[in-house]
């Protein structure tokens, strides 16, 4: 097999994605200035930045003016708005709210084997919920995490009320930070779940969204099905 050239900026970009991971630099913290970066990886201040420029753009590290780059913190309106696409039909975004049928520990089927590379049968972490949208129920979420990564994920069945954004929830107790997602959306119509907890008929045309949520050193850590009322709502997104 033909080896495979890595850029430096890249080794450095995966070097300080490690670091970050290990915990040394933890969300909110300021990272080394960027001279006594360069230094430490003996590279130029131009393969650092470069580095740098692409923990931005992926929303990893937030560089501040004057004072440094940190490691990114979610706040729960951006997380919301980065990672939920729904809007009403008149185009507003509004922040929905949840309600868990269940939160329990699982053992892991073939797809989340699959996604998640490990064994069929291994522990994973379940949540079934509800999205509203002004009240109205619009999302019927089904949500697997990967416990193979996330140690003491199973503390959550202890809690009465999940938190309604699980993101940041992974980030501020289990210090894993979601940097990405992958979705495929299609069309389906209303199964039983869904007519009881969406209040549709049966056969209701539905979008069905399976989304894969990796962490910073892309591992998936979260497989999610959500089946989304059609009728007054559609899914949003902007290509740049």
């Amino acid at each position: 097999m033909k080896p495979t050239f890595r850029p430096l900026y890249k080794q450095v970009k995966e070097s300080l994605l490690r670091r970050i991971a290990s915990g040394e630099w933890t969300p909110g913290t300021f990272l080394p200035s960027e001279p006594a970066l360069a230094k430490d990886y003996g590279v130029s201040h131009g393969t650092l930045r470069k580095a740098l420029n692409e923990l931005t753009a992926e929303h990893r590290v937030v560089r501040y003016q004057g004072k440094g780059t940190a490691v990114a913190t979610f706040e729960v309106d951006e997380t919301m708005f980065r990672y939920f696409r729904i809007q009403d039909a008149q185009g507003n975004r509004t922040l929905p709210t949840s309600k868990t049928y269940s939160s329990q520990l699982g053992e892991a089927d073939e797809e989340e084997a699959k996604i998640f590379g490990i064994p069929v049968g291994s522990p994973v972490f379940h949540v079934d919920r509800v999205r509203f949208l002004n009240h109205t129920p619009v999302l019927n979420e089904f949500i697997t995490l990967n416990s193979a990564i996330i140690p003491g994920i199973t503390s959550l069945a202890e809690l009465r009320i999940l938190p309604n954004t699980l993101y940041n929830l992974l980030q501020s107790r289990f210090s894993i930070t979601i940097a990405k997602a992958t979705e495929q959306i299609t069309a389906d119509s209303a199964r039983e779940s869904d007519v009881l907890r969406l209040n549709v008929d049966p056969g209701t045309p539905l979008l069905s969204i399976l989304r894969v949520a990796y962490d910073i050193e892309e591992r998936p850590v979260e497989l999610r099905h959500t089946r989304c009322v059609t009728n007054g709502f559609h899914y949003y997104t902007e290509l740049a």
